[in-house]
């Protein structure tokens, strides 16, 4: 999909003009996950008014796709609706309207249209001949999965590995991997992550590459918590993302699992206080009303002990030696990690 536009997508178009010009922006920028950017493309686009069919299914969907990435399901319905007046073409134009109507009926939580959608967009597809990279196979699979339906949902994700690997394509190797590790063992998934990781990167597609850091960190946090630190500048690196696109859903799951491994959101905290974890941020803001560590155990409830052992770290994060110093230090900026 990011690759020379030889490689055919779901986002091809057929147009070769200026027109042409702003849909190839549009959907470049979506792959990139300059979202925004995605979106301002389209409005352009749909302004000009001067769109062919292909443009037109093209526009449609990077407008659906991006309207659900800042989870706004409101705004997304307009370009469904676009997208239902483009089934009536064949092969793989028809192919994507019915794929996006599937992403969209997934979002909403119709599961019944949704594998009638993406079961349509294979149909065409296969129908047509044409070798394009569309999806459709890894929507289904989620829902059929979620259905228990496992053997069948790996049957379809592994065909859409290898069609993903014969057309040479990362960006759809590494869409592929997410949804294997999605339903697959759970002792393979973060292997599987690992891989769409790494097919992923140096090819500049930011939003993919936060949704597969922030599903590795689920799974790490999940089955390997002694790789904690790793899970946390997984979401770190995903978080700085999805809030400077302000794509909600991304960013409303980062955090929860921020706050899962005792870290806080970034930059909804003052100073150094990021730096710290939850239980290490009450007994900084203890210390620094000058309360003593016998205090502020009994005001948390824990040892003295405990109190002691959190105190150190403190100091050790913040490179800092005396508790005295502890107002001026989280009065600081926050460190580059």
């Amino acid at each position: 999909m990011l690759e020379p536009r030889g490689a055919a997508s779901m986002f091809e178009s057929a147009t070769d003009d200026d027109s042409a010009h702003v849909v190839n922006q549009a959907r470049d920028a979506l792959l990139q996950g300059r979202i925004a950017d995605a979106m301002d493309a389209v409005d352009r686009a749909r302004r000009r008014g001067e769109l062919d069919e292909p443009g037109r299914v093209v526009i449609a969907l990077v407008g659906l796709l991006g309207r659900l990435a800042l989870g706004d399901l409101r705004g997304a319905a307009s370009y469904s609706r676009d997208l239902t007046g483009l089934l009536r073409t064949r092969g793989a134009l028809a192919a994507t309207a019915n794929f996006g109507l599937g992403e969209f009926a997934a979002a909403r939580g119709q599961d019944d249209q949704a594998i009638s959608y993406y079961q349509r967009a294979g149909d065409e597809l296969s129908a047509s001949g044409e070798h394009a990279w569309i999806p459709w196979r890894s929507g289904l699979a989620r829902i059929l999965a979620s259905r228990s339906q496992i053997a069948v949902a790996n049957g379809l994700v592994e065909q859409e590995l290898v069609d993903a690997r014969s057309l040479d394509l990362p960006y759809a190797v590494a869409y592929a991997l997410r949804t294997q590790a999605a339903i697959a063992p759970t002792d393979a998934r973060v292997a599987l992550l690992d891989e769409a990781l790494d097919q992923i990167t140096g090819i500049g597609a930011a939003r993919l590459d936060a949704q597969i850091r922030t599903d590795l960190a689920a799974w790490i946090l999940l089955l390997r918590p002694d790789e904690s630190g790793r899970a946390v500048d997984l979401l770190r690196t995903s978080e700085k993302y999805a809030r400077q696109e302000n794509l909600a859903p991304l960013l409303s799951r980062i955090r929860w699992l921020l706050e899962r491994l005792g870290e806080s959101p970034d930059g909804e905290l003052p100073g150094r206080l990021a730096e710290l974890s939850a239980a290490e941020r009450r007994v900084a803001q203890l210390v620094v009303t000058g309360k003593r560590n016998r205090e502020i155990a009994e005001e948390l409830g824990v040892s003295v002990k405990s109190v002691e052992w959190h105190v150190s770290h403190i100091l050790r994060k913040l490179s800092i030696t005396s508790r005295t110093d502890l107002a001026e230090a989280l009065a600081q900026p926050r460190q580059a990690r």
